[in-house]
């Protein structure tokens, strides 16, 4: 009979073997891992590269609107008052042609032609919000009237306005220029005088 060749043992393998398979799976993994990573990074590279010239778009395109805005705006400031000047223009035109009037000739008719240009600024005033303030017959009051004189007359109320040297004027809300007025102060005693210190300092004491 013939010799039979001996068999192996199942479950065991050559230890060897074994490592240098591992060796080679652990390679493989990072090689993979390698890959993997630098493809993350070049992908993560483009987008970053993608929103810079994204955002170089964005930021000019709003300096181009910022200059636009800029160019609009000093136009319109420059000519804003445009409409205004023709309407001065057009009361300029009334005054000249009212200086060649000889005044002497018929003075009521010259009197009336300059009411007329003064109702016209009048009414130009009115359209850009400008209003005279009321100030003869009311009481005092440092906001809207300047007291540049006063006077004594027990005859009318204290503090009371009772002449207008220079009318006032508002725009819409606000004081355009106050009124120059004379108040009506009556006398007082020294401890009334002490007791109205505070509204007699918008008054000059140049006055009787």
């Amino acid at each position: 009979m013939g010799r039979v060749a001996p068999m192996r043992k199942k479950g065991k393998r050559d230890p060897e073997m074994g490592a240098a398979s591992e060796r080679s799976s652990d390679s493989s993994d990072a090689s993979a891992f390698d890959v993997v990573t630098e493809d993350a990074l070049e992908t993560e590279k483009l987008r970053a590269e993608d929103f810079f010239q994204r955002l170089q778009r964005v930021q000019a395109e709003f300096d181009n609107y910022r200059k636009r805005t800029e160019s609009r705006y000093a136009e319109f400031t420059k000519y804003a008052s445009e409409g205004i000047l023709l309407r001065v223009l057009e009361i300029n035109d009334d005054l000249e042609r009212a200086l060649e009037v000889d005044f002497t000739k018929d003075p009521e008719a010259a009197k009336n032609g300059l009411a007329g240009i003064q109702e016209n600024v009048l009414k130009l005033l009115a359209h850009e919000g400008v209003q005279p303030i009321d100030a003869v017959g009311k009481p005092f009051d440092p906001y809207y009237q300047h007291a540049v004189h006063r006077t004594n007359d027990p005859a009318k109320p204290d503090n009371m306005v009772v002449e207008e040297f220079q009318r006032g004027y508002m725009l819409r809300e606000k004081v355009l220029r106050p009124a120059l007025v004379c108040v009506n102060r009556h006398e007082r005693t020294p401890e009334e005088d002490m007791d109205a210190a505070g509204s007699d300092t918008h008054v000059d004491n140049g006055g009787n």
